[in-house]
């Protein structure tokens, strides 16, 4: 039997009736995704959907694209809670198979196209995979593994934008895989029903398959903007009068239009209206109602006066949890359209800049220095040589999934006065999003951070999403104030547990006094007024580089794995652009001999290139406690004394963490 690199799950075969939830009343179906488009569909017909480049599809021709591949998928065998893979960057195809296997019931399963073949197989055969669709220049890949998977029995192959120039022996071509038939599907989906397994990093270093529902995934994700409107609400009265113009582009078509609207909101009669609690309690009802409401976001965009709604741009890619959260909450919960990059990957920041201009784009979404590095140097750029980037129409930016650095927002604040800068908190596990919210106005630059408590008259009282931090040996909650801490326990929309994975599942995920909390592993303390502060990840140690989950343990068991190689500890030292760079120490064995070419070389098909190493330090033994475990405090000090003087953005393999 073939060894696997990667073993995580704890059981060989899982089903979605382990996980199913009985909800109370009549069994639902409009918190579904295919409920979602078919209502848009219907209502707002005209409207963009998706834009991509050229390419641009009204909600009705989007539609009518993922009908003819669910009928497709149907042709071929796929049925209700059978998984679907999508392996690739942006596209308008990525989002064509997600919602065609949403409409039949299929289970859409995310791929880092990123991973090297043993990464991929393990996902594909962990979650049952009956098909795969791979982008154009990936699907060598999974044609060197596809022996391995006696489940996969489809591989389809797309173009971005065109047909595939080739076709690995048994795959077939997107177009071709699509049948006649345009209507949509005739098949029941419940909100009850398996909807997507995402698969994300957790403490043991492995990818796990969170499971979801629709009611906990989109309902969640509805939840989770309504949650991103609450701060916005709450400040709305302290924005600058280029930050209310940028807000009411939600809700007035010309340029004119918003600068009036703005003045008016900005009079100080006005502004002290709008700071009452009873103003902001309206105000935030008001905007509550458009959530997930076909009916009244028709009714909005037709007072708005033009055919277009919000839109949204990922820069951060949809198979990761920033980025597919910050997208589909909106498309979901607002109809908004989604713009993606003519050209995702690799990120071009004078692209990005182009495509928020050409297409009035109201949010973007980043994963922290990573993007916002570029982004600014593009805007630095541009000011040089003359290039003006008109960018009335953006009201913010939305960092999550890694904190930023303050002085970045600060300087992007200072070119872009309108705009506001949103840094949350969240977790794949979870719908939920805890957001700080910073205008150009303001002289402390906020950190995400959840407020478990409201101040008086804010809207974080609403408690859409109960929050805890209790102490890990006694199980009480943290006093807010104090210097204790405690574990960050969630309590609203989340997965209903790890795919293949009980145990973990029954650690992680836990009822009490009837009410379902995620134990998220975050450790921190919380302030006066009730705001979670994140210190660190409690348990295994969890390196963040660029938005990107690295895992100590997994890049350790892989060095390891060499046969000069005795141990192995992994660390994150301090990055300037991606927050964090991987360093490994390395031990070899007694008599043997390796260097970090040879190393680099071992690594480099066996992890994605964001997991590697930036820096290989050897040392005469790696660091451990009495116990066994790796002593991180004298790694990192060891770390500090091999690497003095060395820039942190030119290591061994600096030129594969890009984002």
């Amino acid at each position: 039997m073939e060894e696997k690199l990667l073993g995580t799950h704890e059981i060989e075969r899982d089903d979605f009736s382990n996980y199913r939830q009985v909800y109370p009343g009549r069994r639902g179906r409009k918190n579904t995704w295919k409920y979602r488009l078919e209502q848009y569909t219907r209502l707002l017909p005209d409207y963009p959907a998706v834009v991509q480049g050229e390419r641009r599809l009204t909600w009705d021709q989007f539609n009518r694209g993922c009908n003819r591949l669910a009928h497709g998928l149907l042709k071929a065998g796929v049925r209700k809670e059978d998984r679907v893979a999508i392996l690739g960057f942006d596209s308008i195809e990525w989002m064509e198979v997600y919602f065609a296997a949403s409409k039949i019931g299929a289970v859409p399963v995310n791929v880092n196209p990123r991973f090297v073949p043993d990464e991929i197989a393990y996902i594909l055969e962990d979650s049952d995979a009956v098909a795969v669709f791979v982008e154009e220049g990936y699907e060598e890949g999974v044609a060197g593994i596809r022996g391995r998977l006696p489940a996969l029995r489809h591989v389809v192959v797309y173009g971005v934008g065109r047909p595939p120039a080739h076709l690995p022996e048994g795959a077939v071509a997107y177009d071709d895989f699509k049948a006649a038939l345009e209507g949509n599907p005739r098949i029941r989906v419940y909100d009850d029903d398996f909807c997507f397994l995402m698969y994300t990093g957790g403490t043991t270093g492995y990818p796990k398959g969170t499971v979801w529902d629709g009611e906990q995934r989109v309902r969640g994700l509805d939840m989770a903007m309504i949650c991103g409107l609450m701060p916005i609400v709450d400040r709305l009265s302290e924005f600058p009068e280029e930050a209310l113009a940028g807000f009411m582009g939600i809700f007035v078509a010309s340029e004119a239009g918003r600068k009036k609207a703005a003045a008016f909101l900005a009079r100080p009669g006005v502004r002290a209206a709008l700071s009452s609690p009873r103003s902001k309690r309206v105000s935030f009802f008001l905007l509550k109602s458009m959530v997930g409401n076909a009916a009244v976001l028709k009714l909005v965009s037709m007072l708005k006066g033009g055919r277009e709604g919000v839109r949204i741009l990922p820069a951060s890619p949809l198979f990761h949890g920033a980025g597919y959260e910050g997208v589909f909450s909106h498309l979901g919960g607002v109809a908004a359209a989604t713009i993606l990059l003519p050209h995702p990957h690799p990120f071009d920041a004078r692209e990005f800049w182009e495509t928020v201009e050409r297409e009035r784009v109201h949010n973007v979404v980043i994963v922290g220095d990573a993007f916002a590095l570029p982004i600014l140097e593009e805007l630095k750029k541009s000011e040089e040589e003359g290039r003006v980037y008109r960018l009335g129409n953006l009201m913010g930016i939305i960092s999550s999934g890694v904190r930023w650095s303050p002085h970045i927002k600060r300087e992007l604040l200072q070119r872009l006065p309108g705009m506001l800068v949103l840094d949350e908190m969240g977790a794949s596990e979870t719908s939920a999003t805890f957001g700080e919210l910073t205008t150009s106005r303001d002289s402390e630059m906020a950190q995400a951070g959840a407020r478990l408590a409201g101040k008086p008259g804010g809207l974080s009282a609403q408690r859409l999403f109960p929050c805890r931090v209790v102490d890990a040996e006694t199980g009480e909650d943290v006093e807010p104030g104090s210097s204790q801490v405690g574990e960050f326990v969630y309590g609203g929309w989340m997965a209903l547990g790890y795919w293949k994975c009980p145990s973990k599942t029954a650690r992680d995920f836990r009822v009490i006094d009837g009410r379902r909390w995620f134990f998220v592993g975050d450790e921190g303390m919380i302030d006066a007024d009730g705001k979670f502060h994140l210190l660190g990840r409690g348990g295994d140690y969890l390196i963040n580089s660029g938005g990107e989950k690295v895992y100590s343990e997994e890049v350790e068991g892989i060095i390891k794995a060499h046969p000069a190689v005795a141990d192995a500890a992994v660390v994150g030292i301090p990055d300037p652009r991606w927050g964090q760079a991987v360093v490994a120490l390395v031990e070899l064995s007694p008599g043997e001999e390796a260097g970090e070419a040879e190393l680099e070389e071992f690594c480099r098909g066996r992890m994605a290139g964001y997991k590697r190493p930036r820096h290989i330090v050897f040392v005469d033994q790696v660091p451990r406690s009495a116990v066994g475990k790796i002593n991180r405090a004298t790694a990192m000090a060891l770390v500090s004394e091999k690497l003095e003087g060395v820039n942190p953005g030119h290591g061994t393999f600096s030129a594969n963490a890009s984002p």
